[in-house]
């Protein structure tokens, strides 16, 4: 069985009571959190045993995405001082800031840290599920992130991206989507290179046959069912509203 846990849907701050990016993927009993935003590693306490987290991925080293990282670092640094894991947690970090990845590299007390493109041109078999990463359109470095098992493509997740057609074919027939879009219509012409909005996470779903539609990374004040209404548009497939708390059984 793999479950989809959102942990936080917004960006780039969260309003009261929520948390920026940051998602908890379950797999036979393995545990992957997707990103690491403000408040993420909060939530993450919410639904699984930190302590027992197999693998950590940042999409890219903007805030809402990585900041928590300092949280499950002091989390885990006392958990292994109590012998509660034994193990350093494997973390994929992309290219970023030199003097923020010499920082993260430095913790090899908890963490073993894993070079995003290395990853993107490598295998990632873990045997249960397979994960492949691929650079997409933004400010910075950044990676989407999608998780096979067997043969079906069951998460693709596209992390912060603008539009760029070769989403399409790495998104062919997911059985979700997690798509952002942080932007309405209009922001496009000036804001478009390193964002989506929703009518183009609708324009992706369609394009690509994926099955479900997850719309995520959500400015805390834009109204999220239109949002949801723009996606429409294009995909008459399932499309959900990502928020804290809502599970998802992939496949």
């Amino acid at each position: 069985m793999v479950e989809l846990t959102v942990l936080g849907s917004f960006g780039p701050y969260a309003p009261a009571n929520g948390a920026c990016s940051g998602y908890l993927l379950e797999i036979d009993g393995f545990t992957i959190m997707l990103d690491c935003g403000h408040g993420a590693f909060s939530k993450l306490q919410k639904y699984t045993d930190y302590t027992k987290l197999g693998l950590l991925v940042i999409t890219h080293l903007h805030p809402d995405h990585y900041s928590d990282i300092y949280c499950l670092r002091q989390a885990l640094k006392y958990a292994m001082r109590e012998g509660k894991r034994t193990e350093p947690l494997y973390v994929y970090l992309p290219e970023g800031p030199s003097n923020l990845v010499e920082e993260i590299e430095q913790w090899t007390d908890v963490f073993t840290v894993i070079n995003l493109q290395e990853a993107w041109q490598a295998e990632n078999d873990f045997n249960l599920f397979k994960l492949s990463f691929f650079p997409v359109k933004h400010s910075i470095s950044t990676y989407g992130v999608k998780l096979s098992v067997g043969e079906k493509t069951l998460l693709v997740y596209t992390a912060d991206t603008g539009w760029d057609n070769k989403l399409v074919e790495e998104c062919k027939e997911a059985e979700y989507i997690l798509a952002e879009c942080s932007l309405k219509e209009f922001e496009l012409a000036e804001r478009g290179e390193n964002h989506l909005s929703a009518g183009q996470a609708g324009v992706l779903a369609h394009s690509c046959g994926a099955k479900n539609l997850i719309l995520t990374h959500f400015f805390p004040a834009y109204q999220q069912a239109q949002l949801q209404r723009q996606a429409e548009v294009a995909f008459d497939g399932k499309i959900y509203l990502a928020a804290t708390g809502k599970k998802y059984l992939l496949g």
